[in-house]
């Protein structure tokens, strides 16, 4: 187990040459460290906040003095929570090594991966999903992934889960009181209706929640877009074209695809999964219904749906489809429009996109309509892609809780039974926002991390 009260030391800033690199500080010792050697350009007083100096530092191993700044911070007001000191120079590769030598060598320890954050979360200074918008702003692909993580380290998801909890404690001492003195006339009972009403929305949107986690649980970050529709809807022809290659078998026969194909492919500079599915119909064999399995699983973890709908088709079975999908973000696409006189086009009825794979139409401003679709998904959650896989669990965890916690009250259970439902949903969100926490926990938080954050 690492020591969170010893001096750790390690290089803060980018690999490689650059205008400036900088070696950072944290512990007891951090002051002493940093100003070991130091020669400042004016003398000052020890800070009260947060200062910056200014001088040259004998570092060992460098004949020449080395111009440096070096930023000091005042605990408990910093990152860490900690003595934080930061110095400043030219970013040489060799010399950053050479200054962080200098201050190991003065007592300081090197920094484990995550290990300044680390501190920061054990300080108090920030919970386990502010933790994980660290990492998500560090490692962010676009705008949008960028947004999010900084939304989430301004508590976008913390002070929801964190109210919920509160409220779930207060209710617990409520129940409990109850149970202490059930005969007293100042303690009221709860509406139980009204509490298994508010229970059990509750869990439906920590369940969401969960659900748009689940969805966005990508090894390597890039949004899942699933083409769907009946056989032969020129679903994988309009996967050839959105990918840039022949990836998927084309036939006039229906069913030719039996498994999924996935490929990447562009968007309005955004790096999209594309999955080509089997087409929806009835199973007629073995093979078929793992196929028709396969479609649902890639449907279930989409980000977005493209529901492919050949322009002759018959709206009236796809809409009714589609009715069935209504829980899934789907945009709707008209194919083959190429093949229909413009005469005899059926009017789209509010069908997203028309397109031709086989004369390009539509393609451009369906790459458009997916990348604004994605982009804003990933700003209207506030999440950081980082957060999904730990966190998940645990609000299905919380949510089943709930769940348990309404039907006991309706069954009119008897409250011990309740509030031990709830302290379990409480757990659960505790170990969401850092309030619950193990070893095991928070090496799978910050071991991500790059060393010197």
């Amino acid at each position: 187990m690492l020591d969170p009260n010893d001096t750790i030391a390690a290089i803060a800033s980018p690999a490689g040459a650059g205008a400036r690199g900088i070696v950072r500080l944290s512990g007891p010792d951090a002051w002493t460290i940093a100003l070991s050697g130091f020669l400042a350009d004016v003398e000052k007083p020890r800070p009260v906040r947060a200062e910056v100096r200014s001088g040259t530092l004998r570092v060992d191993g460098l004949r020449p003095l080395l111009p440096v700044l070096i930023s000091l911070w005042t605990p408990p007001r910093t990152y860490t929570g900690q003595a934080l000191a930061e110095i400043h120079t030219v970013g040489s590769p060799p010399l950053m090594n050479l200054l962080l030598a200098h201050c190991l060598h003065r007592g300081a320890r090197h920094a484990e991966p995550g290990e300044f954050t680390l501190r920061a979360f054990l300080s108090g200074r920030i919970d386990l999903t502010r933790a994980e918008a660290v990492l998500g702003v560090i490692e962010a692909r676009n705008p949008a992934q960028l947004e999010a993580s900084l939304k989430q380290l301004a508590g976008g998801l913390h002070g929801p889960i964190h109210e919920l909890r509160e409220q779930l404690l207060d209710l617990v001492a409520h129940l409990e009181a109850n149970l202490d003195f059930a005969e007293e006339p100042d303690v009221d009972p709860l509406g139980r209706d009204h509490l298994a009403q508010s229970l059990e929305v509750s869990a439906h949107d920590l369940e969401t929640l969960a659900d748009r986690l689940r969805s966005r649980e990508r090894p390597d970050g890039k949004p899942r877009v699933v083409l769907m529709g009946a056989p032969n809807a020129g679903k994988s022809r309009l996967f050839n074209i959105l990918v840039g290659d022949d990836h998927a078998l084309v036939s006039p026969i229906a069913g030719t695809t039996r498994d999924y194909l996935t490929a990447i492919g562009d968007c309005d500079g955004l790096a999209v999964e594309f999955v080509d599915t089997a087409g929806h119909e009835e199973a007629r064999d073995a093979i078929e219904d793992q196929a028709q399995s396969f479609r649902s699983d890639q449907v279930e973890r989409a980000d977005l749906v493209l529901e492919c709908v050949p322009a002759a088709s018959d709206l009236v079975k796809e809409e009714a489809y589609s009715a069935a999908m209504a829980d899934r973000t789907v945009l709707r696409v008209r194919t083959k429009c190429d093949l229909v006189p413009r005469s005899l086009e059926t009017p789209s009825r509010g069908l997203g996109v028309d397109t031709s794979a086989a004369t390009g139409a539509g393609i451009a401003e369906l790459r458009l309509e997916i990348a604004r679709r994605i982009r804003g998904q990933e700003v209207e959650g506030d999440l950081s892609t980082t957060t999904g896989a730990r966190c998940r669990d645990s609000l299905y965890q919380a949510a089943r809780a709930l769940r348990t916690a309404s039907e006991t009250i309706r069954m009119v259970g008897g409250d011990e039974l309740v509030a031990l439902d709830l302290r379990l949903a409480i757990d659960e969100l505790g170990k969401v926002v850092g309030a619950v926490v193990t070893d095991d926990i928070l090496d799978r938080v910050f071991r991500k991390f790059c060393i010197g954050k």
